[in-house]
């Protein structure tokens, strides 16, 4: 039940106020239960109040439901009554007697009551506390009842368990030892007289430092002497049997005093240890080598201090994971290479450990190394404190090394001296009643299966504790015991109610009485820590031959002094390439490559003299063949408890694949290197933000630049493009970097001695490991040259074509007009069949001068210089409609302004290119052309028609007309898109940059010549 004196104190007040004010107004007092109920009704232990009338009657005025609860009655039943109408005699007179006495003494007033309740008795204590008002008369009583049931009952277990303790000691199965005042034995146990190999009447009476031997009798005076001044301790001592042996025993000692505090003697419980002192000493001598292997091992273990975080021991692995000297560790705390984003979940991990809310944790989480890279690690974290103790210092097992959880259970001390010694040995004691088959289990064996110690289990429950492959064995052993009243004592695992597993020394005793059992009592030790040396012993010995014999390295011990192998594992056979008997007779600088072999035993000399420590070595070794491989060894000197052995711990492992890659590495970027700086293309890489991080000789030479010039910098800050280009390079650049793929492209560079360069870019991305993109490769050709000259072909292709075009029509076309001359004279002297005949050859002769007139005008376009571009488009259409009776519509806009004729005559042919093909292969019944600008900077030039479509003139190949258009579109800045039209036909559209002309720059302002001299040439 809970205690609310701060309520119960308002309460008081609320009911004296009421209680006055009510007096004063001549009224009925205010019912407090009714004005407390929902105050009393939130309190969790019994409340009441209790008004005092005239001559001192007292009168129940308010409860809460817990008060009502605990009486079994309901609040008609209480409220308003006198105590004496519903509390039984004889509580009632001593309840009305104790209310009395608080308002007589006007002080709080406290007792215990029985009540007995029909299922069970319970123990109350009330508490009444008188409330006065502003006269100092005492108006009321408030009361809360506390439930002291439990510690009633505990008090009452507690007292029949001293005489079962009693009987557990006299049959423990630890030594217990007393001594009197001279340091006399006075008493020992059969167990204790056991161990020192006597009768327990051959130590009675004899001086302790009988069992001693010199050292132990210089110790023991200030072990008495301890004693003495009231002292009590625990250690580990040396005694001597009879048989001369030695009995090495965990010593837990209390001095005795009689009455008036005067030192009487002393008591000791001993535990025999020899076995485990044996066993810790083999695993000393065998971890003094395998301590040395272990700072090699791929595993990290640091000690560090809770409080603030600091490193106070690391070894070696836990700073080559950290990537810090072993000073820099010491130096600094986990939170300094804990990265930002894993600190918070380890600090509130550290905290819950502090706080005892957790024995440890693991997680993963990252090291934040000095030069920004990141290592992940999986860390297990455990205290170094006991139960009870202030938090000191952490364990942590980097990496994947198991959690070594090191628990032990604190030891409390009890009321009674049996209790205690029991608790210091470990030792709980146990009793069966046969003949109520009820078990009984000390404190001390309910501590160590995790047991309240109030609720003993059964004894099918108990044999349950042990596991599953220990249970027909203790229960065996019980039913002999029960049976024939036989003793046992084994060692089985078991597993606490809390699932902690552990190994126990179970041992038990028949108890006869008239001959006949009638119970069994004994003891039950945890030995846990016994059979953990017992085993780690056993798995370091076994984990190092393992490790020896297993590992992907070849490990040796020499002679320090001779070199000489003693013992070496298969993998170091393997590596040398010779058999463990030959290397047995070998020495170490035998094996050596002779050019390294004195550095190597440089190095030795300084090992061997204590020097250095260890030291690594790159070096080769000449196999039996002639044959040479490369090794990277790491000697150690080998200590045992600090002193040197004299011999040396090789770690070696085969490095040649490794140094043929880095030289083929070397061999290949040098290639590379090479490769880059001698092509004549451009080369040059680029960071997320288009930053140029490296160029090649090529690029330099091309733009001018220098390197510092270039690199750190975006093209478009250098100025090698103009604001166009630089728009596209940008959007190029953002959409490599979303994975997107860009095509080819041609760009115009500009170089520091501002010389323009026409390039042909290409861009890849580079991806890391992870696949995200990290960088771009871009490269290009540069194509001014070929591009001048292309150009220097087109303009002599223009002017032989225009001098054809002349000659057809000056000298074949005149010659022809001649003859056309001529035969239609002769035609008018001819008759008859003759003069058809003349007729039908002067018809044919006129169309074959149209026909050259038409070849002539199509080869020298002097339309376009003429009438300018848009009238040449007019007279391009009017010229397809006369000449080949098809339907053709032209649409110009007259402000477009071409300052560049050459451009003009380039737009003008790839218009009659299209037209031409749109005739000859699609026998189109329409065909519409169009020049219009589409924004203030770009221009478009369509030519539709309505003809077969793509399908059928081979869609999907390049004649050498598409590819003239497709080049002639580049030369003028601009792009060409053919397109299918979905119910027939062809729509051929060139892009390109133009300007805006004024009212004097209007091609409208051009000289407009005939159509016979301007067409399409003549016809198409």
């Amino acid at each position: 039940m809970k205690k609310t004196p701060k309520r119960s104190a308002a309460g008081q007040k609320s009911a004296a106020k009421s209680a006055t004010s009510s007096k004063k107004n001549n009224r009925q007092p205010v019912d407090p239960d009714t004005q407390f109920s929902p105050f009393y009704d939130q309190v969790g232990a019994p409340l009441f109040t209790i008004v005092v009338e005239s001559r001192n009657q007292l009168r129940l005025i308010a409860a809460n439901r817990c008060f009502l609860s605990a009486s079994g009655m309901r609040r008609a039943q209480l409220i308003g009554k006198k105590l004496q109408e519903f509390i039984p005699e004889p509580s009632c007179s001593r309840i009305v007697k104790m209310c009395r006495e608080a308002v007589r003494s006007v002080r709080p007033v406290s007792w215990e009551e029985t009540y007995v309740h029909p299922l069970e008795t319970k123990y109350g204590e009330i508490s009444v506390t008188p409330v006065v008002d502003k006269t100092g008369r005492v108006t009321h009583l408030t009361g809360i009842v506390n439930d002291v049931t439990q510690r009633k009952r505990s008090e009452m277990a507690l007292h029949d368990s001293e005489e079962r303790y009693r009987r557990i000691v006299q049959t423990a199965e630890e030594g217990i030892w007393s001594i009197d005042v001279r340091s006399l034995t006075d008493y020992v146990n059969p167990k204790m007289a056991q161990m020192m190999g006597y009768e327990a009447s051959e130590m009675i009476g004899r001086p302790i430092d009988d069992f001693l031997d010199d050292e132990g009798r210089a110790l023991l005076t200030g072990h008495i002497r301890r004693r003495k001044k009231g002292v009590s301790e625990q250690f580990e001592f040396k005694y001597v049997r009879k048989d001369g042996s030695y009995l090495w025993a965990f010593v837990s000692t209390n001095p005795i005093t009689d009455s008036s505090g005067a030192y009487v003697g002393a008591i000791a419980l001993l535990t025999d240890v020899t076995a485990r002192r044996k066993a810790e000493a083999e695993m000393r001598e065998s971890e003094a080598l395998f301590r040395v292997i272990f700072e090699q091992a791929a595993v990290g273990v640091t000690l560090t201090d809770s409080t603030t975080g600091r490193f106070l021991r690391v070894n070696q692995r836990a700073c080559d994971i950290a990537r810090l000297t072993r000073h820099q560790m010491l130096s600094s705390t986990f939170m300094d290479i804990t990265h930002p984003d894993d600190l918070q979940l380890n600090l509130d991990n550290m905290k819950k450990l502090r706080a005892g809310e957790i024995s440890t944790f693991s997680m993963e989480k990252r090291y934040l190394h000095p030069d920004g890279d990141i290592t992940w690690v999986n860390i297990t974290v455990s205290p170094m404190w006991k139960p009870g103790e202030p938090p000191a210092r952490l364990i942590a097992v980097v990496e994947d090394i198991g959690e070594r959880k090191k628990a032990q259970l604190a030891l409390a001390r009890t009321s009674d001296l049996l209790e205690r010694t029991g608790e210091m040995a470990k030792i709980g004691g146990w009793d069966l009643d046969l003949a109520t088959m009820k078990l009984f289990w000390s404190q001390e064996t309910c501590r160590l299966f995790q047991v309240d110690h109030l609720a003993a289990p059964s004894v099918d429950e108990a044999i349950h504790f042990y596991a599953p492959e220990a249970q027909p064995i203790i229960r065996a052993a019980l039913e002999h015991a029960i049976e024939y009243g036989t003793s046992y004592e084994l060692e089985l695992p078991v597993i606490s109610a809390k699932g902690r597993p552990f190994w126990a020394l179970s041992q038990g005793s028949a108890v006869k009485t008239d001959g006949k059992v009638t119970a069994l009592i004994g003891t039950f030790q945890d030995i846990t820590r016994r059979k953990q040396a017992e085993k780690e012993l056993l798995e370091s010995e076994t984990r190092l031959r393992a490790f020896f014999e297993q590992a992907s390295v070849g490990v040796g011990i020499l002679d320090g002094q001779t070199g000489r192998f003693l013992e070496l594992n298969q993998r170091y056979c393997t590596i040398t390439g010779r058999t463990r008997r030959q290397l047995l007779v070998s020495t170490f600088d035998q094996i050596t490559h002779p050019d390294d072999r004195a550095a190597n035993m440089h190095l030795k000399q300084r090992l061997s003299a204590g020097e250095i420590s260890e030291y690594s070595l790159e070096k080769r070794y000449l196999l039996p063949d002639g044959s040479v491989i490369w090794g990277n060894v790491r000697v150690t000197r080998i200590a045992s408890e600090g002193v040197h052995t004299g011999q040396h711990l090789s770690v070696v492992e085969d490095i040649t694949e490794r140094k043929k890659a880095e030289a083929n590495y070397l061999r290949e970027q040098e290639f590379n290197q090479i490769l880059v700086n001698h092509t004549s293309v451009i080369i040059v890489l680029l960071d997320h933000e288009g930053h140029m991080v490296h160029v090649n000789d090529a690029t330099v030479n091309i733009l001018g630049y220098s390197r510092n010039e270039l690199l750190n910098r975006t093209p478009w800050e250098v100025g090698i493009m103009r604001d166009a280009e630089i728009t596209r390079a940008r959007e190029r650049l953002v959409r490599l970097f979303s994975g997107e793929y860009n095509p080819p492209r041609e760009a115009v560079l500009y170089a520091k001695n501002g010389r323009t360069h026409t390039v042909a870019l290409s861009s890849i991305a580079t991806r890391s490991k992870d696949g995200a993109i990290d960088r771009i490769i871009v490269t290009g050709t540069d194509l001014t040259e070929r591009n001048r000259l292309q150009n220097e072909i087109l303009r002599i292709s223009e002017q032989e074509q225009a001098r054809i075009g002349h000659n057809l029509h000056d000298g074949v076309g005149q010659t022809m007009t001649g003859v056309a001359t001529l035969m239609e004279a002769l035609e008018s002297e001819l008759r008859g069949d003759q003069k058809a005949s003349a007729s039908r050859i002067l018809q044919l002769l006129q169309e074959a001068i149209q026909e050259v007139r038409r070849m002539s005008h199509s080869l020298s376009p002097a339309s376009v210089k003429n009438r300018g571009l848009g009238g040449a488009l007019q007279l391009l259409a009017e010229t397809i409609r006369t000449n080949h009776r098809t339907h053709c519509t032209c649409e110009v806009q007259s402000d477009i302004c071409i300052d560049d004729p050459e451009r003009e005559t380039h737009i003008y042919r790839i218009a009659q290119e299209a037209a031409n093909n749109a005739l000859r292969h699609g026998r189109p019944k329409s065909i519409r052309i169009s020049f219009k600008r589409l924004d203030e900077l770009q221009c478009e030039l369509k030519v539709e028609d309505n003809g077969s479509g793509l399908l059928k003139r081979n869609e999907g190949s390049q004649g050498i007309g598409m590819r003239v258009m497709d080049y002639r579109a580049n030369l003028i800045g601009g792009s060409l898109e053919i397109k299918s039209k979905p119910r027939g036909g062809v729509c051929v559209i060139c892009q390109f940059p133009c300007g805006v002309c004024h009212s004097n720059q209007s091609q409208g302002k051009r000289e407009s010549p005939s159509m016979t001299d301007h067409g399409i040439g003549g016809g198409i």
